[in-house]
């Protein structure tokens, strides 16, 4: 099974949009968070745009990316 790592192509699931991981960090003490750029920017239901975005690692699938085992 292939792990999201930077550069994995990934889709968040609540949000259906689709970017980059640019960066990898931790949300709290149990769970890890990837800081993701978007194809395209996010703008349903918000304010402004969101161009970046940062959210739990359980919350991304990946599209493509590195096949790390």
């Amino acid at each position: 099974m292939a792990r999201i790592t930077v550069g994995s192509l990934v889709r968040h699931t609540l949000f259906d949009t689709i970017g980059i991981v640019i960066e990898h960090t931790m949300w709290n003490g149990d769970w890890g968070a990837f800081r993701v750029k978007f194809n395209k920017p996010y703008d349903r239901g918000s304010s402004c745009p969101i161009k970046v975005f940062i959210d739990r690692a359980d919350r991304w699938e990946l599209i493509s990316g590195c096949d790390i085992p």
